[in-house]
């Protein structure tokens, strides 16, 4: 069985790949790699320097070797070509926001043998989620072909965002078009390694607690506009601060973001009196977190804001033992049962958008208005006031709800799901058995025909007609005496022995195109597009030129 995808689910980049759906998505890898019973594993690359970086961290997630025999990787500009040689299980994306249009229009123009495309949610708020949903229903998606939901949640925000633009097509167009995707229900998973036990006095010592201390911890990213408002938490903090409640505790806010966030964090905690109450962590190394979770003594997450459809921070904490209070909201209440695990806190929300943002919230910037949006998520305060100080005074809850809360952690290890998602992947493959192996030809509604969009810009085409002729530059280049500069990303596209086959018949005479393809086509199989690519590269670089040039006209 053969695995394939154009998304390489993992970043090279800063801290944003540490958090959120970056981190989920190299935990997914590991996993699929590690305990994934395909016999292939297909990556296709945007270049050849993603390709490198891929190969080159592969041993860091799967060190056996036999296991990295598995992995293939190619570039997606080779995809097409492989699609329609290969068989594939499935094509699978880490977000079902990317490529999955594009990947299920290509299925039903190339491929011989059906195949389900599948992604995952992730945060899917977006102000032009609608125009995603739009495209993936336009690209004609099949009964077999599905999306992978991380929580309840999740699953009926797409089922409504599907179906209301569906509806709406119907009614200003009058046609029908397919919705029926599979929505799966598969939750993030974590890496066995959280529950390792850890020294909690060394991880206390790191960072300098006081041993009666009651460490509070909070990790996620630091940002108002993308993940938690924290300032009516703080506000109740500085409340309970000014009435001598808070006794021991702690608040650690650790996490990635940018500066000015951290800074106006930092301000606010400074401007309520609660420097010493609240520490910030921010942009920490990653062999810090399981020490920050092991540090504590129970975890915090308060989001308010709908780009949230799991909250993996929330899972780690619990796989380390420690009690949560979080918010009642999005696939955050799946996690826990109020009052076992740790305490939900209720919230309220608007019945209805006010008009001033409804009407503007299609021109709004989307981090605005996740932040308008989240303003009117109401946390109960008193209610997490009071789960709070219950979790510091009572040290046996605290213990009780911990293990509780680290036994329900353990079913959403990464070695339980990826049965559960080849189980999925199995299904859909099954379904596409029932249908058609032979391709369609519909023309790419989604990307177009740029040929036809962009004819009008250059002074002319190549065309069958035109004679091409050997320059003297091309004539060296045969002899090897001159070397055209070669991209290595374009190097792929030029395939060595058609571009010499191509110099040498010039090399004996001038050719029209229409004969060059027919030659090549005969002597190497080659395809047309792939013999105008090539003499139009030749073209750039002076190698060949057209017999009878286009002419500028004359200035009087």
């Amino acid at each position: 069985m053969r695995f394939g995808s154009v998304d390489l689910f993992m970043e090279f980049g800063d801290w944003k790949s540490r958090v959120g759906r970056p981190l989920a998505n190299v935990g997914f890898l590991k996993a699929l790699l590690t305990f994934g019973r395909y016999d292939e594993y297909y990556f296709f690359c945007p270049d050849l320097h993603h390709l490198k970086n891929f190969r080159e961290r592969l041993p860091e997630l799967i060190p056996d070797p036999k296991l990295q025999e598995r992995v293939q990787t190619s570039l997606q500009v080779a995809l097409a070509e492989i699609i329609r040689e290969q068989e594939f299980q499935v094509f699978h994306q880490g977000d079902f926001t990317y490529f999955m249009p594009q990947l299920i229009g290509l299925r039903n123009r190339m491929s011989r043998v059906p195949f389900p495309v599948t992604g995952v949610t992730h945060s899917i708020d977006p102000i032009l989620m609608n125009s995603r949903y739009l495209e993936l229903i336009l690209a004609g998606p099949a009964p077999y072909d599905g999306i992978v939901c991380s929580s309840p949640g999740a699953q009926g925000a797409v089922e409504k965002g599907l179906g209301w633009v569906g509806k709406q097509l119907r009614e200003r167009t009058g046609v029908t078009f397919p919705t029926h995707l599979r929505l799966g229900l598969i939750p993030l998973g974590i890496d066995d390694s959280l529950f390792l036990e850890e020294n909690r006095k060394e991880a206390r010592a790191y960072f300098r607690f006081p041993p009666d201390a009651i460490v509070i911890l909070s990790v996620g990213r630091i940002s108002l506009r993308h993940k938690a408002d924290w300032a009516p938490v703080l506000e109740l903090f500085a409340r309970m601060e000014s009435q001598k409640e808070l006794g021991k505790i702690i608040l650690l806010i650790a996490g990635g973001g940018q500066s000015s966030d951290v800074s106006l964090l930092e301000s606010m905690v400074n401007q309520m009196g609660l420097k010493k109450r609240i520490l910030l962590f921010p942009n920490f190394a990653p062999e810090i977190k399981i020490k920050l979770f092991q540090a504590s003594d129970l975890y915090l997450s308060i989001i308010d804001n709908f780009q949230e459809t799991f909250g993996l921070t929330v899972l780690e904490a619990m796989a380390s033992g420690l009690p949560v209070v979080i918010s009642d909201f999005s696939g955050y209440r799946d996690f826990i049962s109020n009052g076992r695990e740790g305490f939900l806190i209720p919230t309220t929300w608007a019945e209805s958008i006010p008009e001033f943002l409804k009407e503007n919230i299609g021109i709004l910037d989307p981090s605005m208005a996740r932040l308008y949006l989240s303003q009117m998520v109401a946390v109960d305060l008193e209610k997490l006031k009071t789960a709070i100080l219950r979790l510091a005074k009572e040290e046996r809850l605290r213990f009780r709800m911990g293990g509780t809360a680290k036994a329900k952690a353990l079913t959403y290890r990464w070695s339980n799901l990826i049965p559960a998602y080849e189980k999925f992947w199995g299904e859909l493959k099954e379904e596409s058995r029932h249908y058609a192996t032979n391709p369609v030809e519909p023309p790419n509604i989604l990307t177009g025909d740029f040929s036809y969009t962009f004819s009008h810009y250059p002074s002319q085409r190549l065309s069958a007609k035109q004679e091409i002729r050997l320059t003297e530059y091309g004539s060296q280049i045969l002899k090897d005496s001159a070397k055209p500069i070669r991209y290595e990303d374009v190097q792929v596209c030029l395939f060595p022995d058609l571009e010499r086959f191509l110099l040498n018949t010039l090399l004996q005479q001038p050719r029209s195109v229409a004969s060059l393809r027919e030659l090549s086509r005969k002597s190497l199989e080659a395809t047309k597009g792939q013999v105008d690519f090539i003499l139009l590269w030749l073209m750039k670089h002076g190698a060949v030129k057209i017999e009878s040039p286009w002419m500028t006209p004359e200035v009087e």
